[in-house]
């Protein structure tokens, strides 16, 4: 059995959606969507499968859906069947799906008999129960999530280290928090297949380990930090298109094993509307919680002015405020992230700056220095002062990023110096109100964390109004850490891609 994240498994996955492809009665939308309620109808469960404007995203959507249980990857191949009978198309599915299908590792009889447990039991957190029991990488859950179907879809993955599959670890974990006499028929049915397997030992060293770790609560406490990180970079000959990718984690600040969400691509005003979109499912899942949220976006050198603080948190025709009035809001280098030379001084400096807000909540007047306005002369004094100074952690442009010297600029020294946190002002870096807020900011003493108190700037920028053209509302800060790093995920072709 191979693991949803494993190479194999995906170019099985990519089979089965080349395949789907080709059988005639999935061409257009009316036979997908039949196939689809039909699959509902012998499963007795609705299925979800996003729809996509294009065939090829439609079907990747019910491949994906299909291939999270043995059951659903079997009604697949007897819906299709029906409605295209025999043909080449068909015998290529149902090998692949064969491929695609676990051998079982529990009877019919014991299946059904965890299966009557099951009925109708409401676990709350099954998501976390699940993504404890699964791993960072697994398969996100969609929709409400009975016990019954994340029994299903652990069955297809590996075992772990102690030998124990997945879905009995899932077992021992509900069974801590259920009514007791469910807990004990729970435990019961799982011992009776550990000892059917031989390891009855390694069951007994898992329930002391969940019982040790009975203290810590699944769901993260309120405040815990979580973090939405979008990767906007420009794409195609003529500019006017972009991807944007997405990464996600809420809680344990200690592992960094974000999860990633669907590349989009299309025109800036759509990827506003995606990114908008994201943040509203974020909200979703999450408000429960009460996390503390970072929106973090990753440009390239062209769109490090972009004024992504500015734009709308939510998909609304009114009341609409600025992300960067809600969320704490910061850029984030792309040519950096994906440059490892780069790294080293990034680390070092990033420690630096770590420390000193952490110890007073500011930056030292003596490890920020003023940029340049960009002259080849100035900018080897710039780089000359980094190599001479490695307690530089901040830097302040004299001008803001010129996209056409994109790469040739103070940003880009400071870049590749590996300074974590650069401040410039979008129109106007020269004026007597931005020196000031960048003195306020940095160096004054304050409780409250430097990125919550550019927030504030934001927000009092945003409640003056465009008129007063308050020096907040154009300010861009890049605050990188380099323990948080996101690579692109190799999906197939993104949302809104035009084929």
């Amino acid at each position: 059995m191979v693991r949803a994240d494993d190479m194999g498994q995906r170019g099985l996955l990519r089979s089965l959606v080349d395949v789907l492809c080709r059988v005639p009665a999935l061409f257009d939308r009316e036979g997908r969507n039949l196939v689809i309620r039909m699959m509902s109808s012998e499963l007795d469960e609705p299925l979800f499968v996003e729809e996509h404007p294009m065939p090829v995203g439609h079907l990747f959507n019910l491949a994906e859906a299909c291939h999270r249980t043995p059951e659903r990857l079997s009604a697949l191949v007897r819906s299709v069947s029906l409605v295209e009978q025999d043909s080449k198309p068909m015998a290529e599915l149902r090998r692949i799906v064969g491929e695609l299908t676990p051998a079982d590792l529990f009877t019919t009889n014991d299946r059904a008999r965890l299966f009557t447990l099951l009925a109708g039991v409401a676990v709350p957190d099954i998501a976390d129960v699940y993504r404890a029991v699964a791993g960072p990488f697994a398969p996100n859950l969609y929709g409400p999530t009975t016990p019954s179907e994340v029994f299903r879809i652990l069955e297809t993955f590996n075992a772990g280290p102690d030998g124990l599959p997945p879905p009995l670890v899932f077992l021992e974990r509900l069974a801590s928090g259920v009514r007791p006499e469910l807990s004990i028929e729970l435990q019961r049915w799982t011992y009776a297949q550990a000892r059917t397997m031989d390891l009855v030992d390694e069951l007994a060293r898992a329930r002391e380990r969940l019982r040790s770790e009975a203290a810590v609560p699944l769901t993260p406490p309120p405040g815990s930090p979580a973090y939405l990180v979008l990767r906007i970079s420009s794409e195609g000959p003529t500019g006017d298109r972009y991807r944007l990718a997405s990464w996600r984690q809420l809680g344990n600040p200690h592992q960094w094993a974000p999860l990633p969400g669907r590349d989009f691509a299309g025109p800036l005003a759509e990827v506003k509307r995606e990114v908008a979109a994201t943040i509203e499912q974020v909200e979703d899942a999450w408000g429960q919680y009460l996390p503390a949220i970072r929106i973090e976006f990753v440009l390239d050198y062209e769109n490090l002015s972009l004024d992504v603080e500015q734009w709308p948190w939510e998909n609304a025709d009114h009341l609409v405020r600025p992300m960067g009035c809600r969320y704490p809001v910061v850029v984030r280098s792309l040519e950096r992230m994906v440059t490892r030379r780069y790294h080293r001084e990034w680390r070092e400096r990033w420690g630096e700056l770590a420390r000193q807000l952490e110890r007073n909540s500011r930056v030292a007047h003596a490890s920020t220095c003023r940029a340049p306005a960009g002259v080849d002369d100035e900018l080897r004094e710039l780089l000359s002062l980094f190599d001479r100074e490695r307690g530089l952690v901040s830097l302040v442009l004299s001008a803001p990023p010129d996209p056409d010297a994109a790469g040739r600029d103070p940003v880009a020294a400071g870049v590749r110096a590996g300074v974590p946190l650069v401040l410039w002002h979008r129109e106007d870096c020269g004026s007597a109100e931005f020196g000031a807020l960048v003195e306020s900011l940095l160096h004054e003493e304050d409780e409250r964390h430097l990125l919550e108190r550019v927030r504030l700037v934001r927000t009092t920028a945003f409640a003056e109004g465009p008129a007063r053209r308050h020096v907040g509302a154009a300010l861009t800060v890049l605050y990188d850490d380099p323990t948080r790093l996101v690579l692109p995920s190799q999906p197939g072709p993104p949302e809104g891609a035009v084929a």
